[in-house]
């Protein structure tokens, strides 16, 4: 077996035989598919940050693999772009199993926490703690073959969700925008998802420079390499719901969806998620993916999973062992009587982990 050489750069000091190389694993292996992987998100986020590291992994004089990471402090690292990162994998060829602890090892990470890894790749089934579905809306073949496909395990959800652009209507004339480029769009979104948040007491994400910094580099990009794409909806002029996805050559991965609170009744979210399928089905669009989760519309509109694994890669030294005790503590009390507390330890270690993902810069 040829052993692994591993190479630490910056995404700006990849050679363009390298950049070649990550284009041709893309190409290669039917997995690598999310516009998360590509080169373009690579770019963007490591403009916004300069903490954005790739480890290129040979074997013997050949290129097998990459991987991207964001190295934080300690040795701890993460998917590039942390809590905003919806999908990471090791970008290779199908079939290659490549020894990511070994990896990890060679670039000085003594812990890799990961959400939203591929399933289907080797190294992230063996450290997963858990592995959940993430849904795909499936419209390879055409708006119109999709609603047929859904229609009826879709359910009465689904059949409101696709005649929600109808319903909206009936209330004055729709504009619908696939690819709007208007400022005021940005500014919109940012305002109604940060008072989401807020109300939600989750973080607000768009509070921080370097979130901002990638999604307006995200706008500005091609598609060809992975972009940003934001779709619009304005009922009688007024602008009713918005959507800033990320899109790469076939796949458009859901990501910031808001709308504005007076509309909410008319579900206009919905509306324009409808008229991005027909749109995106037109442009070349074959895939949306939304995500995991329980929610009935996923369920009512996903026409299939695909494996997202959870867990954590850890190697010898004090964060990797105080990770792997957190993590030890953490299922070893579950079973037992201790409410809250017996989750105590991961939790700790987690919030610690979104804190820095957040702030680390």
């Amino acid at each position: 077996m040829q052993m692994l050489s591993v190479e630490l750069k910056t995404p700006q000091t990849l050679s363009e035989d390298e950049r070649t190389a990550w284009r041709d694993h893309l190409a290669s292996n039917p997995f690598l598919v999310s516009p998360y992987l590509t080169l373009g998100y690579l770019d963007a986020v490591s403009k916004a940050r300069p903490d954005i590291k790739v480890a290129v992994i040979r074997k013997g004089a050949r290129i097998a693999g990459f991987f991207a990471f964001q190295k934080g402090p300690m040795g701890h690292a993460r998917a590039p772009g942390g809590v905003v990162n919806d999908c990471h994998a090791v970008i290779c060829a199908p079939g290659e199993d490549i020894a990511l602890s070994h990896v990890l090892t060679q670039t000085g990470v003594e812990v890799f926490d990961f959400k939203d890894c591929l399933a289907a790749q080797a190294p992230f089934r063996r450290h997963a703690d858990f592995v959940e579905g993430g849904w795909v809306i499936d419209i390879c073949e055409g708006f119109d073959a999709y609603v047929a496909q859904r229609k009826k395990p879709g359910g009465n959800t689904f059949r409101s969700a696709i005649g929600a652009p109808k319903k909206l209507a009936k209330e004055g004339e729709l504009t619908f925008r696939f690819d709007d480029r208007r400022p005021e769009t940005l500014q919109a979104l940012y305002g109604w998802k940060s008072a989401q948040y807020r109300e939600s007491g989750f973080p607000d994400l768009f509070a921080l420079k370097w979130v901002r910094d990638l999604i307006e580099q995200l706008w500005r990009q091609d598609r060809a390499e992975g972009a940003g794409l934001m779709s619009t909806l304005e009922l009688d002029g007024r602008l009713a719901a918005v959507h800033f996805g990320l899109i790469g050559p076939s796949v458009l991965h859901s990501w910031f969806p808001a709308y504005d609170p007076e509309f909410a009744q008319l579900t206009p979210g919905n509306a324009l998620l409808i008229e991005m399928l027909q749109a995106g089905a037109e442009a070349g669009v074959h895939e949306v993916h939304m995500g995991p989760g329980d929610q009935r519309q996923k369920q009512a509109m996903g026409s299939f999973q695909e494996g997202l694994a959870t867990g954590c890669i850890t190697r010898p030294g004090l964060v990797g062992w105080a990770r792997q005790a957190a993590g030890y503590i953490e299922k070893t009390a579950e079973p037992l009587p201790l409410g809250p507390l017996a989750r105590a330890p991961g939790k700790a270690f987690r919030k610690i982990d979104r804190i820095a993902a957040l702030y680390g810069v």
